[in-house]
């Protein structure tokens, strides 16, 4: 039986919130007590964009559920439910890590006859009780220009938003309002984003432990160079670029090099069973052993 099979008998019977949420925390755990093979057996983007299409099926079922139990047998139609949910960040590039934050932005309208803020607590309560390891941003549609405007880190996560669910309806407004932060002061974000970088490239780049994610020549450099290519030319990845700004001998090296972190970086998550982003010597021989690395004689 499937999971939303188990979670409608479950309705049907009117079971209590917790007894629901038990039933998706299983198979939450059943999906990652099983995904090393998975991992192991293919390229490190592939299996990055496997994990996050799973956790969007995770997040779509719970916000099925919520409607079902919210509405009963009086389900409107989702279009017009004024609530989208889209993801942020390395989720939003389908790029999620395995046991990192699973960034989600929930942006709403109040319309008179929705009681869109329970919608929204039961929603975000049921993950919490599910297992998954939320982070969450709640925005009014009108308020995220506004919000863009405070912080820097929230303008950058709102340029990865991909739609998972909810109104689509809705998700269309919220691109126009997305588009229009996107071109809100790019030269302020722009030179803010090479100060960052300028602070990350003066740490040692031989390191002993590097961090696989943030330290210098690590993955949040080239998500710079993603965002640089997103204000100035509108690119959805960087590959967009190509050969505009980068010729196609050195994209091909930019992405071996890429999917050489990805591997690292995803089998340190999977060794540890936690988020895991420097490669300390601990870790460094099951992590060559996995990835099948052997000792050479200099």
């Amino acid at each position: 039986m499937t999971l939303s099979h188990k979670i409608e008998d479950l309705l049907l019977k009117r079971a209590e919130h917790f007894e629901v949420a038990k039933v998706i925390r299983e198979a939450i755990k059943e999906y990652f007590s099983s995904v090393e093979e998975t991992l192991l057996n293919h390229n490190g983007k592939d299996f990055l964009v496997r994990h996050t299409k799973k956790i969007d099926e995770f997040i779509q079922t719970i916000y099925k559920y919520v409607l079902r139990h919210s509405f009963k047998d009086y389900m409107p139609f989702h279009n017009s439910i004024p609530l989208t949910i889209t993801a942020l960040g390395s989720y939003g590039r389908e790029e999620l890590c395995l046991y990192s934050d699973i960034d989600i932005m929930i942006v709403y309208k109040n319309i008179e006859g929705f009681n869109t803020k329970y919608i929204i607590e039961s929603i975000l309560q049921t993950m919490w009780d599910s297992g998954l390891k939320i982070g969450h941003r709640v925005h009014e549609i009108d308020d995220l220009f506004k919000a863009s405007k405070e912080d820097i880190t929230i303008k950058t996560a709102m340029l990865e938003s991909r739609f998972i669910c909810g109104s689509k309806i809705l998700w269309i407004e919220t691109q126009r309002e997305l588009n229009r932060i996107r071109h809100h002061n790019q030269k302020e974000f722009l030179l803010a984003k090479y100060e960052e970088y300028l602070t990350r490239s003066a740490q040692k780049p031989l390191n002993m432990e590097p961090n696989i994610k943030d330290g210098a020549g690590g993955l949040r450099d080239i998500n710079t160079l993603y965002w640089i290519a997103n204000v100035l030319y509108n690119a959805t990845k960087i590959k967009d670029i190509v050969p505009m700004k980068i010729n196609e001998k050195d994209y091909k090296e930019l992405r071996m090099a890429l999917e050489f972190l990805y591997k690292v970086r995803l089998t340190l998550h999977l060794i540890a069973k936690k988020k895991q982003d420097v490669l300390i010597m601990e870790l460094l021989p099951e992590v060559a052993q996995k990835l099948k690395f052997k000792d050479n004689k200099f």
